[in-house]
């Protein structure tokens, strides 16, 4: 069973890049242009206005002494 696990590898240990097979590349390659055209027209996430943050009635047990 430990064989099947993966190690965690050493941040010094040199990086092995493996090429994808080119009829896997060909089908990934437009798939992922498709994701990143998609993500960058979604633009950035919404979060709500830093006063709007305290507002309600939150339990915040570091308040309380």
């Amino acid at each position: 069973m430990l064989s099947a696990r993966r190690k965690q590898g050493d941040l010094f240990d040199e990086l092995r890049v493996t090429e994808l097979q080119p009829e896997l590349r060909s089908r990934l390659t437009p798939l992922l242009q498709t994701l990143l055209a998609e993500a960058a027209q979604a633009g950035p996430p919404q979060t709500p206005p830093d006063d709007d943050l305290g507002s309600g009635e939150a339990s915040d047990d570091q308040d309380h002494d």
